[in-house]
């Protein structure tokens, strides 16, 4: 049996493989028969099909971006028959389109039995905007019409951006409902830029460099609970990354694991670095100490800042 997905929509397209994947690891605990190939790293791929899985479990090969490799595409065509009649599940999964002329496409187009194709197109109009609301219902949290909108507009077609802006707006938002003037606080790429920069200052225990970025983001004026916010999503990620590396995930593994859009991914996987697992820990309870103060009136914003930076 084959699954292949694929299409311009690369979110949506990964989180329904990440779907397959979690299922059959709720099915197959020992995770002894799950096995990943990505596109030219496919040399073992006619040892591996002919071997017996082990406890008589069904097997799930997951096979990434083998259209964009002319070695790999051509192993994965002399294998066709034989994976199509085979009881275990393969899913073929493409970053982006597909060309429909492309050889191993038509070949999987005749297969009509033991094949099955979902393409990702980009999402629009009410289908895109239920999905934002989805979005952030999962987040727990709640959007006005106009936020929606916002997104809608500005986000087009990159899911992974608008993730992004739902995720920082419901960390900002917390319990209450999200509201068209929130978005101003989140709407600076700039601001972003600058809290990777700050994190590496904090990383490096320079808090010299870490007090003068903060001084450069107030004084441009940029809201104080956005910074704690900010601050703390970006730690948040990091221990994701950072548990996902203890538990001896690949690369490519905590990657998609993350749920991260990559740039972010790769920015909070060097960062994770400068920190030990315990060390996030501790951070992480002091952000949620002097956030919820900071958000409860039980101290000023800016004062919570200072007290994360001489807390650290």
């Amino acid at each position: 049996m084959i699954i292949l997905l694929y299409g311009k929509d690369t979110y949506r397209s990964r989180e329904k493989l990440e779907k397959i994947v979690k299922e059959y690891k709720e099915k197959h605990e020992s995770g002894l028969n799950l096995n990943f190939f990505e596109g030219d790293f496919l040399d073992d791929f006619h040892y591996y099909e002919g071997q017996v899985s082990m406890f008589g479990e069904k097997r799930l090969t997951v096979i990434k971006n083998v259209f964009s490799s002319g070695k790999a595409k051509s192993r994965l065509l002399e294998n066709l028959k034989k994976i199509v009649l085979s009881d275990d599940l393969f899913v073929i999964h493409e970053d982006g389109e597909i060309k429909k002329g492309d050889e191993l496409f038509k070949a999987l187009e005749k297969e009509k039995k033991g094949v099955m194709s979902q393409e990702f197109r980009p999402l629009s109009g009410k289908k895109l905007s239920l999905w934002i609301k989805k979005e952030f219902e999962k987040n727990k949290a709640e959007a006005d019409k106009e936020v929606v909108f916002h997104l809608e507009k500005e986000g087009g077609e990159d899911l992974w951006k608008i993730k992004n802006e739902i995720d920082k707006l419901s960390l900002y938002a917390g319990s209450g409902k999200i509201k068209k003037e929130d978005i101003n606080l989140i709407a600076n790429s700039e601001i972003e830029t600058n809290i990777f920069k700050t994190i590496d200052a904090i990383a490096e225990k320079d808090k010299e460099k870490a007090f003068l970025l903060l001084y450069d983001h107030l004084e441009k004026g940029e809201n104080h609970l956005y910074l704690l916010s900010m601050i703390g999503y970006q730690f948040r990620n990091l221990i994701v990354v950072s548990d996902l590396e203890k538990r001896g995930f690949s690369y490519e593994e905590m990657k998609k694991k993350s749920g991260l859009h990559p740039f972010v991914f790769k920015k909070s996987f060097y960062q994770a670095k400068k920190f030990s697992f315990d060390e996030l820990k501790e951070i992480i309870n002091l952000l949620f100490q002097i956030d919820l103060k900071a958000k409860t009136g039980q101290t000023d914003p800016v004062l919570a800042i200072h007290l994360f930076l001489f807390g650290i």
